[in-house]
């Protein structure tokens, strides 16, 4: 089990948040895998590891506006029959929130594209797999 290293700005808890923003699956692999790329992030560059955190910031607040939204069920729906009250869903039903979230797990992906572990979870369109010959 790899483990974090708090020594810098990452904080106890920073793998698992990142993991969620990523929309990962939760495994051991996947979380030695993140917690092995923050690492090396770590040692790469102070700033990048500074965007990460405010972008959990971010992810974290649209996270909890999304929820706030959703328990109200009128985000991404147009009034269009003033008389019978009718909702329609507009913009493909795509809120702020989500929106939001979308682009934090993009910046998120960049900022690891360095990781080939977390390739298989993120798609093709963004990593690669080296190819490893035995």
């Amino acid at each position: 089990m790899t483990i974090l290293d708090t020594s810098g700005l990452w904080s106890t808890g920073d793998e698992y948040r990142v993991v969620r923003a990523l929309s990962v699956p939760f495994s051991e692999y996947t979380q030695d895998c993140v917690i092995t790329c923050m690492n090396s992030l770590q040692l790469i560059s102070i700033n990048a590891q500074e965007d990460v955190l405010a972008l959990l910031v971010d992810w974290e607040a649209a996270d909890t506006a999304q929820s706030a939204q959703n328990l109200s069920n009128t985000e991404g729906k147009t009034l269009v029959e003033a008389d019978v009250l009718k909702w329609q869903v507009s913009n493909n039903g795509v809120t702020g929130p989500q929106s939001e979230k979308q682009r934090v797990r993009m910046e998120l992906r960049n900022i690891f594209a360095f990781c080939t572990c977390l390739a298989p979870y993120l798609g093709d369109d963004m990593m690669t797999t080296p190819l490893v010959r035995s």
